[in-house]
């Protein structure tokens, strides 16, 4: 059974409403209880919201997803990660290292529009699922 971790990217889109293709992609997965998220996705998503309106309907919206802890071995794996791409000479953000690891970690499908995990992807194998909507 498929499980994604939907990176902030995405969710902007469908929470926005305007992107019937995002809407037809992930509708059918928080149907069938397939969607993850860590703690780093939500926080993205809080911080941009417009108002404490929305800030509240994006908290309340994600309780039904199944939420990732953080811990040791994320954190291990996280810089493991950085680490190898830094030895390369890729500097990825602290927050896409911490989505990779979660994925790898839990065996998840990354949902992104975020080159940085291409990127990722080129050097440590994920499971990756690029979308880009126009």
């Amino acid at each position: 059974m498929s499980k994604f971790i939907i990176d902030s990217t995405i969710w902007i889109d469908f929470f926005k409403g305007k992107n019937k293709a995002v809407n037809n992609f992930l509708l059918p997965l928080i149907e069938e209880d397939k969607i993850y998220y860590n703690g780093i996705i939500l926080s993205e998503l809080l911080i941009g919201a417009a108002n404490n309106k929305e800030f509240s309907f994006l908290k309340n919206n994600f309780e039904g997803f199944k939420h990732l802890k953080t811990d040791k071995n994320i954190f291990t794996q996280t810089s493991q990660i950085g680490f190898r791409l830094r030895k390369k000479g890729y500097t990825i953000p602290l927050t896409d290292l911490i989505i990779a690891a979660h994925a790898i970690y839990y065996d998840l499908t990354i949902v992104t529009a975020d080159s940085h995990f291409k990127l990722i992807n080129k050097n440590i194998r994920l499971k990756l699922q690029f979308l880009r909507f126009n």
